[in-house]
């Protein structure tokens, strides 16, 4: 009879032990399920959707000498990188007239010296206007879809930490399958060289007073919800602009005492 007792005495502490560990197990387990959240208040602010590019610094005055014929070089007057006024001297070919400078301007190309035999339609000499540049970005159609003239734009050159130039969208237009935009930037420096590449981002749509909630709290269209008495409810939404980071509520039943549940980033 004790064997009997001291067996069902094991069982009985076997029973209550598993029966508290499961318990442990389950608080923990719904503690880590609680904690796998953010609770984020929806807020009235202002947003900025923007477009990124990468952009190419370019001169609009641009002069290149090429002929239509074979002749060889009689005469170069000039050297790559120098700066030179209006009808300054360049070159001259075997039996032609000397070409001069058409406007004030550097020497940024020459690919041809005395007496080097040029073929007809090649590139000997280039002069660029680098007093007048500005910044060539090329854009995916979908984001082409979004720019228009007169948006600001603000263009930022990765070695220049620190100093951002802003600019205006200047045109946009099609070229070889290519949808392409200029920006008028100003101040750009001397330092600034056609060729010199740098991050641009143009401001499509601008919003005061919008109703944003994180953009990491929407999924398929909806949103999770901590309304109060901590219930979770699913709320379909209508997103207009967009940061990356907060998302703009054009139509959807959001409250001011929501919270937005979205999964933390693992570590």
């Amino acid at each position: 009879m004790i064997a009997k007792d001291k067996k069902k005495h094991k069982i009985l502490f076997f029973l209550i032990a598993l029966f508290i560990f499961l318990i442990i197990g389950a608080v923990i387990l719904t503690l880590r399920k609680h904690h796998q959240y953010d609770f984020i208040a929806p807020r009235k602010g202002e947003i900025v959707e923007a477009i990124y590019g990468l952009g190419k610094v370019k001169t609009h005055r641009r002069y290149e000498i090429k002929l239509g014929v074979m002749t060889n070089v009689k005469k170069v007057f000039v050297k790559e990188g120098q700066f030179v006024q209006i009808n300054h001297p360049l070159i001259q070919f075997t039996d032609s007239k000397i070409f001069h400078a058409p406007f004030n301007g550097t020497v940024t190309r020459i690919d041809f010296h005395e007496p080097d035999v040029i073929l007809p339609h090649v590139t000997v000499m280039t002069l660029e206007d680098l007093s007048d540049k500005f910044i060539e970005v090329s854009l995916e159609q979908e984001a082409a879809l979004r720019v228009s003239t007169k948006q600001k734009a603000h263009v930022l050159f990765e070695s220049l930490r620190g100093e951002k130039f802003e600019g205006v969208v200047d045109t946009i237009f099609p070229k070889n399958d290519e949808f392409l935009v200029h920006i008028k930037v100003q101040n750009l420096g001397r330092n600034i060289l056609p060729g010199m590449t740098a991050d641009v981002t143009i401001d499509v749509n601008h919003r005061q007073n919008a109703l944003l909630i994180p953009l990491a709290g929407l999924s398929n269209g909806q949103v999770l919800l901590l309304r109060e008495n901590s219930k979770k409810i699913k709320v379909p939404v209508v997103i207009g602009s967009i940061d990356g980071k907060w998302a703009e509520v054009v139509k959807g039943d959001i409250r001011e005492n929501d919270r937005v549940l979205m999964k933390k980033e693992m570590e």
